[in-house]
């Protein structure tokens, strides 16, 4: 195999990996603030318990599948997109309680919930794709 493939493919897995390790950081850092903790200076988001929970779990889904990157097990890439289909529904539970009046909405509330969709769909169509299914799976037959 050429080199430049091989660093594409680690380049690709590299990148994969950075980008739901960023996912899962916002997804802890949205359900502590959801708490009712101020965390950030002059920033505050009001205390929605269930919206902790939810973003709590797709920090963690998230996490277990930076685990399984690192890690390289078999499964890898499938822990990835389950994890992703889930943060997604619970992103989109978000948005319908926003859009319902069911949860209380703000500017930053709404702009997050539209960013982090946005990136998850991303990372979920690269994940689909044969390059990352060939990089992902190579890194596991390396080991």
């Amino acid at each position: 195999m050429p080199e430049s493939d091989k660093r594409h493919r680690s380049t690709l897995a590299t990148v994969i990996l950075l980008l739901i390790i960023g996912e899962a950081m916002t997804f802890f850092l949205a359900a502590l603030l959801h708490l009712g903790l101020p965390l950030l200076p002059g920033f505050s988001q009001p205390r929605i318990i269930p919206a902790t929970i939810v973003e709590g779990l797709c920090g963690l889904f998230l996490a277990v599948s930076i685990i399984a990157l690192l890690t390289h097990r078999g499964g890898t890439r499938g822990i990835a997109i389950a994890a992703h289909i889930f943060a997604i529904v619970g992103v989109l539970v978000g948005i319908v309680s926003l859009a319902l009046g069911t949860a209380p909405a703000d500017e930053a509330n709404t702009i997050y919930h539209r960013v982090i969709l946005g990136v998850l769909i991303v990372v979920l169509i690269l994940l689909l794709t044969p390059g990352a299914r060939d990089a992902l799976g190579r890194q596991h037959a390396a080991m």
